[in-house]
């Protein structure tokens, strides 16, 4: 036959002096606290510099892309003045029944004296173009962009380089 053995005697509870022992002392915390607030910090501070730092690059990007525009010629948009057109009514070579209305806007360049008589004198040459259009000139969409630049050529001779650009706001063929 077997023996069963007792078992064993309980250990001692743990003394206070134990205790103390493997208990975390409180500076291993504020030891793994002030390293996190530094980096976050650095980080606060790296990004403040850094978008500091593009906010001045952005501005003399602006700067210099203003001045390359200036120098080579180009207009700046701001200064630029649109007048509108009176609307042009006629109608066309063929078929004679067929009528044109065409309302357009002129973006000249700077403050012109004299727009109203260039203005003028752009609607009659657009007029007397118009005239001479067929409905098969106006038909798809390459038809009416080679409206528009035959338009737009007219309208840069007639003003001697003045106007910058044609709007067509309406074209109604009926």
């Amino acid at each position: 036959m077997a023996k069963l053995s007792l078992p064993a005697a309980r250990e001692a509870a743990p003394t206070e002096a134990d205790a103390e022992v493997r208990r975390p002392p409180m500076p291993e915390r504020v030891g793994v606290l002030k390293p996190a607030l530094f980096l976050t910090i650095l980080a606060v501070a790296a990004g403040l510099g850094l978008g500091i730092h593009l906010v001045r690059y952005a501005q003399i990007a602006d700067a210099t892309k203003e001045k390359d525009t200036v120098a080579a010629g180009e207009h700046d948009p701001r200064t630029s003045r649109l007048y509108r057109l009176k609307p042009i009514v006629t109608n066309l070579t063929e078929p004679a029944d067929v009528w044109l209305r065409l309302d357009a806007a002129i973006v000249f360049e700077d403050e012109m004296p004299n727009s109203e008589v260039i203005s003028a004198e752009i609607s009659e040459d657009l007029l007397a173009f118009l005239k001479t259009l067929k409905v098969g000139q106006l038909e798809g969409a390459t038809q009416l962009q080679h409206l528009r630049e035959d338009l737009k050529d007219r309208v840069a001779i007639r003003s001697g380089g003045d106007v910058r650009d044609l709007i067509i706001e309406s074209l109604v063929v009926q």
